[in-house]
C-alpha cells in the first residue's frame, strides 16, 4: 500500500499517517519479537514527524528489555528525544490505541465493536468468528448478550 500526500485544510500528510499507523500496531499483542519490530518501526516513523513524548515512551521500553550491547544507542535517541523537547506534534490528546479496530487501525464505532475473547484485540467488523490477530481466540459482538456459553454445535 503507498500512502499519497493529501492537499488542503485539516489533511494529514503519508508521513503523518504511517506514524499514526505504526502507533497503533506498536500496541497490537504480538509474539515480543514482532512487537520490538513494531516498536522500533513507530519510533522512527514518529521520530521522523516530532513526537518525540512518544518516541521517548517506547524508547524506555525497549531500552527496559535490551540487551547491554543495545543500551547505549537507545539511550542517545532517548537523548535526542529529550532535547528536542518532549513534545508530541502530531498526536491528538483524544488518541487511545485501546478504540481502534485492530484489523484496519480505523476508529471503533461508538456502539458495538467485535473483540477476541483470547488476546482482546479489537475489530469494527470482522467477517470471521476466529481472530486473525492471535489465530486462537474466537470473536463475539461487544454488544452480544452475555451468560451461557455459546456453543457451536447447536
Amino acid at each position: 500500500m503507498r500512502l499519497q500526500r493529501v492537499e488542503g485544510q485539516g489533511s494529514v500528510s503519508a508521513r503523518e499517517e504511517m506514524a499514526r499507523l505504526a502507533r497503533h500496531l506498536s500496541t497490537l499483542p504480538l509474539q515480543a519479537k514482532h512487537r520490538i519490530v513494531c516498536i522500533r518501526t513507530a519510533i522512527k516513523r514518529n521520530m521522523d514527524v516530532q513526537n518525540y513524548a512518544f518516541s521517548k515512551q517506547m524508547l524506555d521500553l525497549l531500552l527496559s528489555k535490551a540487551p547491554a550491547n543495545k543500551q547505549e544507542d537507545l539511550r542517545a535517541l532517548i537523548a535526542v528525544c529529550v532535547q528536542r523537547g518532549l513534545n508530541d506534534r502530531t498526536i491528538d490528546g483524544e488518541e487511545d490505541p485501546s478504540q481502534f479496530c485492530a484489523a484496519t487501525l480505523g476508529r471503533l464505532p461508538t456502539i458495538g465493536h467485535d473483540s477476541c475473547d483470547c488476546c482482546g484485540a479489537k475489530f469494527s467488523a470482522l467477517a470471521s468468528a476466529g481472530c486473525t490477530i492471535c489465530g486462537m481466540g474466537t470473536v463475539r459482538r461487544s454488544d452480544a448478550p452475555t451468560g451461557g456459553s455459546i456453543s457451536p454445535f447447536g
